[in-house]
């Protein structure tokens, strides 16, 4: 198994990338707050679902959690772009 950097991807902090709102909220309320957290927590079903809540839509989750996963080199469907949930995105529901 390899030992990544401490500095890696999955140490990257979720509101450097991600909606504030989306990434204050996933930190207090379900303790994720990095890559890597997500991407364990996203392997939980429970886990899936409460973390779908977080997002506007729970296709704007699936696709954030496939775009870490594809900066690990997974093969993800995140390709396909899915505005909304990205830090800075005009396209993104204002926040209430």
């Amino acid at each position: 198994m390899m030992d990544l950097p401490s500095d890696s991807v999955l140490d990257l902090p979720l509101g450097e990338f991600m909606r504030p709102e989306i990434a204050l909220t996933l930190g207090h309320v379900l303790q994720i707050h990095s890559v890597g957290a997500l991407l364990n927590a996203w392997r939980n079903p429970r886990a899936q679902k409460s973390i779908e809540q977080m997002f506007d839509t729970p296709q704007q989750a699936r696709h954030a959690v496939g775009v870490c996963a594809t900066w690990l080199g997974a093969q993800t469907a995140a390709a396909t772009p899915m505005p909304g949930w990205w830090r800075n995105d005009p396209r993104a529901r204002p926040s209430a």
